[in-house]
């Protein structure tokens, strides 16, 4: 496989999470990016097409994850590691910094690992933007219009999200360009029809430290997407697994359901940072909605290998 990576420069506020007006991430993860994707190869009559490549292998893709200038960001491993016997171990404030870490820059991953993770390795995502407020009414028919708040995230020039495409070959990766650019007009996330989730996409530059992670089976493998394996590969996959789980659901976006939008099964997958032994592919698994079509939900893993 081929890898690069891609910066999403988003031109207003972001719209992303669980669905709460009044709160929002700063992220999205990768089966809401397929699913963004797939909207758009709706628009082409090009859907099928894009399933086949994804059930195919030739596209792969990562949750989008923050970078500041040059700095990318991934995921904290779900792993325990021992501090070296001369760190603070009784720093609580260090503590708390650490246990509340999501993300740290790819570059400091083997210090991670070795025990050595101080605070000046934990990188600060503090200027990476900032959360903002927005009063809204709605107006539903005759009745009095009702104000309500919604949450969004706003990046500093210069910082964004970013998301790394694994393809077999150039018309794979030029099929994805192709729908990228479709999406970035779009936008992603919520309240697209305020302006919200706008981007510009740029190919960058990867870290050829990120790249070697990329490439290298490692000893340890380090998910970089929502993703979850075969039921027969499940009991394998678990072996020295240390991982976290997240519920994934939501609306099912479609216009063509008779009575309006349905909510998906709930389903709980493995998250970005967890670490396994054992790798997998994922799948890409078809959700039937009452007989009018079939919702696909993107569960494919991308890995990070890590020697230790």
């Amino acid at each position: 496989m081929n890898y690069t990576l891609y910066q999403l420069e988003f031109q207003n506020g972001v719209r992303f999470g669980s669905g709460n007006l009044d709160s929002t991430e700063i992220t999205f993860h990768a089966d809401t990016f397929f699913s963004a994707l797939f909207q758009e190869a709706l628009k082409f009559g090009k859907e099928k097409e894009f399933l086949s490549r994804i059930e195919e292998g030739k596209l792969l893709f990562s949750d989008a994850f923050p970078y500041m200038g040059k700095c990318f960001y991934i995921p904290k491993p779900v792993i325990h590691i021992e501090p070296k016997a001369d760190q603070e171990q009784g720093n609580s404030r260090k503590k708390k910094l650490f246990k509340n870490l999501k993300y740290i820059p790819q570059e400091n991953l083997e210090i991670f690992f070795k025990g050595n993770f101080e605070e000046k390795h934990m990188g600060s995502l503090k200027e990476l933007g900032s959360y903002a407020m927005k009063t809204a009414v709605a107006v539903r028919g005759k009745e009095e219009p009702e104000p309500y708040r919604v949450s969004t995230f706003c990046f500093k020039d210069g910082n964004g999200l970013y998301l790394i495409l694994a393809y077999k070959g150039k018309e794979d990766k030029e099929f994805f360009e192709e729908l990228l650019e479709s999406l970035s007009y779009t936008g992603i996330g919520g309240k697209r029809s305020a302006g919200f989730g706008r981007f510009e996409a740029v190919e960058g530059k990867m870290p050829e430290s990120l790249r070697k992670k990329l490439t290298d089976t490692g000893k340890m493998s380090i998910l970089l997407s929502t993703a979850l394996p075969q039921k027969q590969q499940l009991e394998k996959v678990l072996e020295e697994a240390t991982y976290t789980l997240i519920r994934r659901g939501g609306f099912i976006d479609s216009q063509n359901l008779k009575d309006g939008p349905k909510r998906k099964k709930d389903i709980y997958v493995f998250a970005p940072g967890s670490c396994f032994k054992t790798t997998f592919s994922g799948q890409v698994e078809e959700e039937e909605t009452g007989g009018e079509h079939s919702v696909f939900r993107y569960e494919k893993a991308l890995f990070l290998g890590v020697n230790l």
